[in-house]
């Protein structure tokens, strides 16, 4: 698992949003930063987003996702706004105040698996 918790100075893989609270979804970015030594190719629209409730953490459901490949080299980075990655799951989400998570999937450059790399950030 990568977050924005990890100390960016070693991390090799890291999601960071930007603001970590904002008024809108647009006015939010997510930045996945690859650190690492190798280039990173993943679905960049296979995203997961949940929001947190008294009870949890719940999904919100996705209707569909796209396919496609995304490489992100060595020492780069990636940009994307939640508005952009809420609309690649689904259009009938309306995010509300609250605390958000975003996920997404991407090669362990450290080995042969996959890590998710997590972002958490509030709506106002």
């Amino acid at each position: 698992m990568c977050s924005q918790t990890v100390e960016t100075d070693s991390a090799p893989v890291y999601l960071l949003p930007s603001p970590t609270v904002g008024d809108a979804p647009d006015s939010l970015e997510l930045t996945l930063a690859n650190e690492s030594a190798t280039d990173l190719s993943f679905d960049p629209y296979s995203w997961s987003v949940r929001k947190k409730s008294a009870s949890g953490w719940s999904e919100i459901e996705q209707e569909w996702s796209g396919g496609g490949t995304l490489t992100v080299a060595s020492g780069d980075s990636e940009t994307w706004s939640v508005e952009t990655v809420v609309g690649y799951i689904t259009e009938s989400a309306t995010l509300n105040s609250g605390a958000y998570s975003a996920a997404i999937n991407v090669p362990n450059p450290n080995g042969d698996d996959w890590i998710t790399c997590l972002a958490v950030f509030g709506l106002r």
